[in-house]
């Protein structure tokens, strides 16, 4: 086998290593974005958790295929990946930011769980909150009513204070 070939095969066998692997995963077209912009792009999505190669179309059909996925369409024109390695949905939302910034780049299709989401699935995916986010949200949740009970307990103990105190000074 000649060496290009096995070099191939390996890049197929890394990118679908990195799919199943990946918490999630986005297939994006980012055509005329310049060098510095997709620089700035994968800094964003590495500080977020996430990270962008550049794969060949035929190479990622091939690595899809090999995980059991098959796109309905043929990939055309520069494909970038963006794999989400600690947070489902975080660097996923950097490309975005991107796509309303530059509009020169927009996302093919996205994966899940296994699943291949449309490009419109997968907005209305990253419209949901960060897992950051809903831990946040849980949290507050959890800790208002345990701060309102608090508020009351204090609030009846001061208030006998209060009251022995006005008796005292009465008597």
């Amino acid at each position: 086998m000649s060496t290009n070939k096995t070099n191939k095969i390996n890049q197929v066998e890394e990118v679908a290593k990195s799919l199943t692997s990946a918490k999630s995963a986005a297939l994006l077209q980012y055509q005329g974005l310049t060098a510095a912009d997709i620089s700035t792009l994968r800094d964003k999505i590495r500080s977020s958790g996430g990270r962008l190669e550049v794969v060949k179309n035929s190479l990622i059909t091939r690595a899809l295929a090999k995980i059991g996925i098959s796109l309905p369409t043929i990939l055309t024109g520069p494909t970038a990946i963006a794999f989400s390695d600690q947070d489902e949905i975080a660097p996923l939302k950097e490309i975005e930011t991107v796509n309303k910034a530059k509009e020169k780049t927009f996302f093919k299709y996205g994966l899940y769980a296994g699943k291949l989401f449309s490009a419109e699935q997968l907005t209305k995916f990253l419209s949901l909150p960060s897992k950051s986010a809903l831990i946040a949200q849980l949290l507050g949740g959890l800790k208002n009513p345990l701060q309102r009970m608090v508020y009351a307990m204090r609030y009846n103990q001061t208030k006998l204070v209060l009251t022995l105190k006005a008796i005292a000074e009465t008597k």
